[in-house]
């Protein structure tokens, strides 16, 4: 899985990040380009979670650390501890 999802692709490519509330193109709030604002709805999102309109689809990106023990396979060795 990409940590970059289509919405950020297509935003990157063009430039453009496109309001997920009402379609219209959203503008950094500052310099550090950290937060999307919409000039005509005011909906504000992190542009880390740009294009990510639920939560599940950002918590797979980052699991937590009992997911990884359990994919590495090591869920069993603490239960015997």
């Amino acid at each position: 899985m990409s940590f970059f999802n289509k919405e950020q692709i297509k935003a990157f490519s063009t430039g453009r990040y496109i309001c997920s509330k009402c379609g219209e193109v959203m503008y950094f709030e500052d310099e550090w380009e950290n937060t999307l604002i919409c000039s005509k709805c005011n909906h504000e999102v992190s542009s880390e979670r740009y294009g990510f309109e639920n939560d599940d689809d950002y918590d797979k990106l980052y699991p937590t650390y009992e997911e990884v023990m359990r994919y590495m396979g090591y869920e069993d060795e603490e239960e015997n501890d």
